[in-house]
């Protein structure tokens, strides 16, 4: 993948699909599998996982280093726990009752393994410019993945596109967290298979 460059820093851009934190990584996968049935679901989850997520690992790499590293865990937990409540009121804002669709994946998303395990492997390993290019890249790759699973489940399931009527449902039981399971997975495939393709090929041009 290309890396984003300047004279300060260099950030690389593998988290939106080498190292997707869904299809190469499996850290989130849960609530899009369950919840993002539809294009407004996707966009609800996608919402919630930038302001606990994204906003979590600004705010927690201010947290000192020196403290134990268990402790540190249950403060960034903290933290993503102060960030849902702002998350709630707005997601209640800005679709109103839907939100109940999926306000429980939400609320799993205090305690998801991108933010209490990525921060200390990654992110925090780097300048805190550079972390934050890095750590929206990731929360890009993330927020592609659950579009994309949330459109084409709305589609089948329903015939539609944000209640926009394309077609008759061509198969309803796409919405239901089996097909969500299996349509991950073979995203996923796709996914590995082209990045295990394109590391072949460099191997052999001897990139």
């Amino acid at each position: 993948m290309p890396e984003i460059k300047n004279k300060k820093f260099s950030v690389n851009a593998d988290g939106l699909f080498k190292q997707n934190i869904v299809l190469m990584s499996g850290l989130v996968t849960a609530p899009i599998i369950v919840a993002a049935t539809n294009a407004e679901r996707a966009v609800m989850l996608i919402v919630s996982f930038f302001l606990i997520s994204y906003t979590g690992i600004l705010l927690c790499r201010f947290i000192p280093r020196r403290i134990v590293y268990t402790v540190r865990i249950l403060l960034y937990a903290v933290v993503a726990a102060a960030m849902y409540i702002p998350t709630m009121i707005l997601l209640e804002r800005l679709f109103h009752e839907a939100v109940s669709e999926v306000s429980l994946y939400v609320g799993l998303m205090v305690v998801n393994s991108f933010l209490l395990a990525k921060t200390e492997t990654r992110f925090y390993l780097k300048p805190y410019p550079e972390m934050t290019l890095d750590a929206f890249i990731y929360v890009l790759g993330y927020a592609l993945v659950t579009l994309v699973v949330g459109v084409l489940r709305e589609i089948l399931a329903y015939g539609t596109v944000y209640s926009f009527h394309l077609c008759e449902p061509i198969m309803p039981a796409a919405k239901s967290p089996f097909f969500g399971f299996i349509l991950v997975g073979i995203l996923a495939a796709f996914c590995r298979g082209i990045v295990g393709r394109r590391t072949s090929v460099r191997k052999e041009r001897g990139v």
